[in-house]
C-alpha cells in the first residue's frame, strides 16, 4: 500500500510540474530562435563552440515528418512529440544554424548527447517550449 501511495504522489507531482510548465510557456514570449551561450567553450571533434543558435521557426512540416520517419526506422513511435526526448533532439539537430567552414552542420545527435547536462537541458527545454507555445 505504501508503494502505491508513493507512485500516486509521484504521478501527481509530475502532473503538477507539467501544468506549471504549460503556464510558464503560455506567459513566455514566442521565440522563434534560441541562442545558447556556453559558460565554458565546448570542444567536440575539432570544433570549439562558444554558442549555438537554433532557428525553431525555420523548421517545416517536412522536418517534422523526417524526424518522425527517422525515429520509426529506429523502432520508436511518437505519442506527443513535445514530450519525446528523441524528437526534441531531432529538432535541435535540424534547427541549429551553426556550420563549419565548408557549410556542413557541426551539430549532430552525438554532439548533442556529448554536451554537459545543463547545456543539453537548456537546448532541449527551448525546443519543448517552442512546441508547447504553438499548442496554446
Amino acid at each position: 500500500m505504501s508503494t502505491e501511495k508513493n507512485v500516486t504522489t509521484s504521478l501527481e507531482a509530475a502532473a503538477e510540474a507539467a501544468a506549471a510548465l504549460d503556464a510558464e510557456v503560455k506567459e513566455s514570449p514566442d521565440d522563434l530562435t534560441f541562442t545558447h551561450t556556453f559558460k565554458k567553450p565546448f570542444e567536440y571533434r575539432g570544433h570549439t563552440v562558444t554558442e549555438l543558435t537554433f532557428d525553431w521557426g525555420g523548421l517545416t512540416g517536412a522536418d517534422h515528418q523526417a524526424i518522425e520517419d527517422d525515429l520509426r526506422r529506429h523502432g520508436l513511435t511518437l505519442v506527443v512529440p513535445s514530450f519525446t526526448c528523441e524528437f526534441l533532439e531531432g529538432m535541435a539537430v535540424r534547427a541549429c544554424t551553426n556550420r563549419d567552414a565548408n557549410g556542413i552542420r557541426i551539430v549532430d545527435l552525438d554532439m548533442l548527447r556529448a554536451l554537459p547536462i545543463r547545456d543539453y537541458q537548456q537546448i532541449y527545454m527551448s525546443a519543448r517550449r517552442f512546441l508547447r507555445r504553438g499548442e496554446s
